[in-house]
């Protein structure tokens, strides 16, 4: 069982380093605390995902995990706990939509972030077995969110709109559908 660690926030330099990949031959004990510790840690935080740097550590690893029941997003599906060690992904289709984001590594903002609706992801699992699927929609945005934490990227430096910034506190107020 894996421990709960302090969520590196915007301004730790870990946040803006590009992460190594983890060597798939050799998924040690090592890769599988961190693996624990990153899954305890984002069941305590209750966000839809975590990324190795969000903890400290520099590698290719993330954890997502989402409960429909507790998504404010209108697509949200469940998705079990699912770890992607080194994962890559592209896009399916140019289509695109713009939505706010959060992030545990910046609590207190929320940002209005243009991504890809349809991706395809392929990544490893702590087995070290290979996995290549299609998603959609608030998924394919948290894979992206994520996998952007492991080449140094904060939500924050995907907004690009003059009013894409709202507090924690008042995004319900701010996420009116036209404008987004």
């Amino acid at each position: 069982m894996g421990s709960v660690l302090k969520v590196r926030e915007v301004g730790d330099p870990i946040l803006s380093t590009i992460c190594k990949k983890v060597d798939i031959q050799n998924i040690d004990e090592s890769i599988i605390e961190i693996i624990e510790d990153m899954k305890e840690t984002l069941n305590f935080t209750g966000g839809f995902g975590i990324a190795a740097p969000q903890i400290g550590v520099n590698k290719r690893i993330v954890v997502i995990q989402v409960k429909k029941d507790r998504c404010t997003y209108q697509d949200c599906e469940d998705i079990p706990t699912t770890v992607m060690i080194n994962p890559v992904w592209r896009n399916l289709s140019e289509a695109t939509y713009i939505e706010y984001e959060g992030c545990l590594s910046v609590p207190s903002i929320r940002g209005k972030v243009e991504r890809y609706h349809d991706i395809e992801v392929t990544y490893y699992n702590e087995h070290g077995e290979k996995i290549t699927k299609q998603v959609h929609g608030f998924t394919a945005r948290d894979i992206q969110h994520e996998c952007d934490h492991l080449d140094g990227i904060v939500f924050l430096e995907r907004v690009n709109m003059h009013n894409g910034f709202a507090t924690k506190e008042m995004i319900n107020k701010y996420n009116l559908k036209e404008g987004l």
